[in-house]
């Protein structure tokens, strides 16, 4: 579950330390989040400054990548990007919040020169390379932890207007939920079979898309993959962009033998920001957004 303290561990991450710089450049970006039914102003803010953070480290490594000195290490501009991260320091511009939008004028300064050092000697140190390298998957994990959270917070506010308009729909809708946190606790324990004959009572009695991508990830995990697709085809149904349920089906259509739909799916959870899936793409080169030939949808 989301806690306070991920994301007192993302706002460290964002102010981290950079080396003192003589000549610098300054690169500057806006973003705007647009909140949803379940968005607080703090998490429309940490989300914000993780994306803001995003887009300069890829306007930096643009930059970099064309620099012989980046050239000469022979590294891709992924990894530039990754460790520029533990390098540079964001410095907020701006900021404004109306309830309903959250914007951010934020900037990076950095000396081209002394971030190509750096980036030369954290390669030399490869336990600091992987801690860096850990950054960018924090931020993916905890950003999909606040959309499953903002997802919950809105089906349970959908739930609650239902009790409150139907009372005979209080004890069905409350017993779901209890169900439902004791299926999760059972499929995080390891016993997935167990958690799926409660998921099936929880969507017969209250098909939510949180039992649904719970009950997905389940039979993904205990290889009904055919199962598993079509119970995250439910939650996408909702939730289209949920990165992390795109990943899941992706996941579920290669290891079913459909490798088409399988690098779609990751494809655009990957364009959604997915690092496991870029990472997958990555190791996995082949036909799909740079490959020309896309397939059709299911």
């Amino acid at each position: 579950m989301f806690t306070y303290r991920v994301i007192i561990m993302i706002l460290m991450i964002l102010s981290s330390p950079f080396t003192s710089m003589a000549t610098s450049r300054e690169f500057i970006e806006n973003y705007t989040h647009s909140a949803g039914e379940s968005d607080s102003k703090l998490t429309c803010r940490t989300v914000s400054l993780i994306e803001i953070k995003r887009l300069l480290l890829e306007k930096i490594g643009t930059y970099l990548e064309s620099r012989i000195e980046i050239k000469n290490f022979q590294i891709e501009k992924d990894e530039v990007i990754a460790l520029t991260a533990g390098i540079v320091k964001l410095e907020i511009l701006d900021e404004k919040w109306n309830g309903e939008k959250y914007s951010l004028t934020a900037k990076i300064e950095a000396n081209p020169e002394d971030i190509t050092k750096a980036i030369n000697n954290l390669r030399n140190q490869q336990d600091k390379m992987e801690n860096i390298r850990k950054l960018g998957t924090i931020n993916d994990e905890a950003l999909e932890q606040i959309r499953e959270m903002q997802s919950q917070m809105q089906q349970l506010q959908s739930d609650l207007l239902r009790i409150n308009q139907d009372a005979s729909a209080n004890e069905g809708i409350l017993n779901s939920w209890g169900l439902y946190e004791k299926a999760v606790e059972l499929r995080q324990s390891g016993k997935t079979k167990e958690a799926i004959k409660i998921l099936n009572t929880v969507i017969q009695n209250n098909p939510t898309h949180l039992a649904y991508y719970e009950r997905g990830k389940a039979f993904l995990e205990t290889g009904k993959y055919d199962e598993a697709i079509a119970d995250l085809t439910e939650v996408l149904k909702e939730w289209p962009n949920m990165r992390g349920v795109l990943w899941s089906r992706g996941v579920a259509y290669n290891k079913s033998g459909n490798k088409a739909y399988g690098r779609r799916d990751i494809e655009k959870s990957a364009e959604l920001g997915n690092g496991i899936a870029k990472k997958w793409l990555k190791d996995h080169p082949g036909r799909g957004e740079s490959g020309k030939r896309k397939s059709k949808q299911p």
